[in-house]
């Protein structure tokens, strides 16, 4: 299926509704709820009229098909569909739906323009479709379930949208929606992906309470305003997709995102990159210093990752693992001063080991314990420690002639490292400092 296209599953074509949509008079002739029921009974679509105060109750075995209609006020309460309930290009002002209602088929909303709506308590059974529908005044749904894909393709809210309690058991799939306003979801279960791919919202995406079982996509999104995330629950595969998309403002912690960010997860450390590169300005703008520094950091990593490095080329893995080294493990990328502490400690211990282990290619005139054999393990260990600390604090000045032959090329890389290291940690501490 393409991220991008609508997909082909949808039984209802595209038809917009007329009158209404486009400003003109209402040429349809009026049809009396009676006759409409009739023609429901016996299994016949209603066509090209306008029906007041349609009231649909009770079990209806056949399909439901309303094509380029206008319903003022209808009311559907109580009632249980054993078939589609379908609306091809209509105007609805004022549905409700106050009372218990069930489609055991396909529910459809295509290309319908719908006034002031409350779905509440509906129930879809199989697919939903409210592709290329136009919500205004109101667009509020409480306490519903759809138990197949839902689609709202192209769909577009002059007002805002609000999903309240709802469940969704497969696919959600709101990409290219418009919303003129904001998108509110309270309470809602998402069992699969919810998709808000390429989709366009002007004010505020809210997600509080809400719980996420799979992929959370934004991906190429128009979020022009906070999108609040803090508050949602995550289920154990949930993911994030982030990739291209304008959102300025995301509210999300770290920790919701840690190993959740599927193009990281399957092995795309650019894409992976470029999404870090996004959290990393929303927590900039958000002056969330420490949050910003994570997201750097895991830029940085997937950068790293996504350089090509090959053994044609042995000096590619040579400056990969030296990244890696320096300045991953060595201070953060400049994101984690104590790394740099630590790794000073490491490499202290280390080479003390070592000169110990050779103390005697030392020049040691003067023993720290006068008493002992400088072979003894009192002076090997203090031997090397003191000499391991001056030549990383202060390099091989003035004690060019500590030690005798090739140990003096430890001794070497030992300064070297310490110069390094040095400098990592003024960067990464001046950078926590000047913030």
């Amino acid at each position: 299926m393409s991220d991008d296209s609508q997909t082909s599953d949808d039984p209802t074509p595209e038809v917009h509704a007329s009158g209404e949509r486009h400003g003109s008079g209402d040429t349809r002739p009026e049809m009396a709820t009676h006759e409409v029921l009739a023609l429901i009974a016996a299994g016949k679509p209603v066509e090209n009229v306008r029906v007041r105060r349609l009231k649909l109750k009770g079990e209806f075995p056949t399909t439901v098909a309303f094509k380029n209609c206008a319903l003022v006020q209808p009311e559907f309460g109580a009632a249980t569909f054993k078939a589609d309930l379908t609306f091809v290009g209509c105007y609805l002002d004022r549905p409700s739906f106050a009372k218990p209602v069930t489609v055991e088929g396909n529910f459809g909303l295509n290309g319908s323009t719908v006034s002031k709506s409350r779905f509440s308590q509906l129930t879809v059974v199989g697919k939903a479709f409210f592709s290329g529908a136009e919500f205004r005044g109101k667009a509020y749904f409480e306490k519903c379930e759809f138990r197949q894909k839902v689609s709202w393709w192209e769909a577009k809210l002059e007002c805002w949208g609000e999903f309240k309690a709802c469940g969704f058991h497969q696919e959600a799939d709101f990409r290219s929606i418009h919303c003129d306003q904001g998108l509110i979801f309270t309470g809602c279960t998402f069992r699969d992906d919810f998709l808000l791919r390429g989709a366009t919202v002007q004010k505020k995406f809210q997600a509080d309470g809400c719980r996420f079982e799979k992929l959370f996509d934004i991906s190429k999104a128009k979020l022009h305003d906070f999108v609040y995330l803090e508050g949602i629950e995550q289920g154990p595969e949930m993911r994030f997709a982030f990739a291209n998309a304008v959102a300025e403002r995301l509210l999300v912690r770290p920790e919701q995102v840690e190993g959740r960010l599927a193009s990281e997860v399957a092995g795309q450390p650019e894409q992976a990159m470029h999404e870090y590169g996004l959290l990393k300005k929303c927590y900039q703008g958000q002056h969330r210093f420490n949050d910003e520094d994570w997201a750097f950091y895991r830029f940085k990593v997937n950068q790293r990752l996504a350089t090509p490095a090959t053994w044609n080329r042995p000096w590619t893995k040579v400056r990969r693992f030296c990244d890696w080294l320096f300045l991953d493990i060595g201070c953060g990328y400049g994101t984690n001063p104590a790394r740099a502490v630590r790794m000073a400690v490491v490499i202290i211990l280390g080479f003390a080991t070592l000169y110990g282990v050779g103390v005697e290619e030392f020049h040691a005139e003067k023993k720290p314990f006068p008493d002992d054999e400088i072979t003894d393990t009192s002076n090997r260990v203090m031997i090397g420690l003191i000499t391991s600390v001056s030549v990383f604090t202060s390099g091989m000045g003035g004690i060019r002639e500590i030690a005798k032959g090739w140990m003096n090329v430890p001794v070497m890389v030992e300064s070297v490292l310490g110069t390094l290291l040095f400098g990592l940690f003024i960067v990464a501490f001046s950078r926590k400092v000047i913030r």
